[in-house]
């Protein structure tokens, strides 16, 4: 093997790009008692405030590292399982009740690292800062998930890749009648073409140059303070069109991610109804189908080492076009 090609991921990448919001989790997760999840390599806990907020800190107890996860909520308050230590809606420390003295002097000097968090689009989207001193950007996702002309489902699920695997495969259109020829909505077109890629403000596209609206045929890539990845399949029947899907892949730590997959479709009255009622009977079923190939092959390619034997072709030039995108965004962050 030859050592001096690289072999890992990006330090600055392996486990996302800072100052940045991601999906975390759906809303309808988050219930009465406190959740525990790691994101982005960080131990989180995520709890439901009185007025039904969601809040997202640190999980761990700043008295002896107890995961507040464990714990509850109790009158407005996360308390540790622990010795009870309890946590208002900021992270502050709010008691301590095996001591009054530690009550008095010690509570107030300490607080839970927090994270901003909003609830949009049947999702709980938290932003993970480098500097907390910087203000934090507005969300910004897709505007299909909130147009009422639109209607769509949740596709959730756990890989154990790295995010940027999974980003890759999505800036992939090639693999699409190959990966998927078997499927009901991936199964046509041609098995080779040439690719192109165009640079936004925000992102950038890449495209098929000889067919559209066949197969996966594109998939543009927007990344400002949020990253997200829109596409679009082609459905053969009832009713027929497009299906838009929005892709978001949430770093858990360096092996695995949280993938969303957001299924939407522009339609009204009956064929609205009518397609809901496909999706949840029949296509929901096909394209777990799908979802499971790509998991399978994104895990077989053993992380950051298969880049040491790749041999890239002009089909890859989304993958190509990625890393470089990504490269200079961390570039351009360290920067400011």
């Amino acid at each position: 093997m030859n050592a001096s090609k690289q072999i890992e991921f990006e330090p600055e990448l392996k486990l996302g790009i800072q100052n940045m919001w991601y999906p975390i989790c759906q809303s309808g997760h988050v219930k009465e008692r406190p959740l525990g999840l790691q994101r982005l390599g960080h131990d989180i806990v995520v709890w439901r405030d009185p007025h039904g907020k969601i809040r997202v800190h640190d999980d761990r107890c700043l008295h002896r590292g107890a995961k507040l996860s464990v714990g509850m909520v109790v009158d407005g308050v996360l308390r540790c399982a622990y010795h009870g230590w309890c946590y208002d809606t900021s992270g502050q420390c709010v008691a301590i009740p095996t001591s009054k003295i530690a009550q008095a002097k010690l509570a107030p000097r300490l607080q839970l690292e927090s994270f901003e968090a909003h609830e949009r689009a049947g999702l709980v989207w938290a932003y993970f800062p480098e500097d907390r001193s910087v203000p934090v950007p507005p969300l910004v996702i897709p505007e299909e998930l909130e147009d009422p002309e639109y209607s769509g489902f949740i596709c959730e699920a756990e890989w154990g890749a790295n995010w940027i695997l999974i980003m890759e495969n999505l800036a992939d259109p090639m693999h699409g009648p190959f990966l998927h020829g078997q499927s009901l909505t991936l199964s046509r077109g041609a098995l080779e073409d040439d690719m192109r890629t165009t640079r936004s403000p925000d992102g950038f596209l890449v495209e098929r140059e000889g067919q559209r609206g066949v197969n996966f045929d594109w998939s543009e890539f927007y990344c400002r303070d949020s990253i997200w990845v829109r596409l679009d399949i082609p459905l053969p029947f009832g009713p027929k069109g497009i299906l838009r899907i929005l892709c978001f892949a949430t770093p858990i730590n360096e092996d695995r991610s949280l993938v969303y997959f957001l299924r939407y479709r522009k339609l009204s009255g009956f064929k609205r109804a009518y397609w809901r009622f496909l999706y949840r009977t029949f296509w929901v079923n096909q394209h777990q189908k799908v979802i499971e190939q790509d998991r399978v092959i994104l895990e077989s390619l053993r992380g950051a080492q298969s880049r040491a034997a790749e041999h890239l072709a002009n089909s890859d030039r989304g993958v190509t076009e990625l890393r470089k995108f990504l490269r200079e965004k961390v570039a351009c962050r360290s920067q400011r």
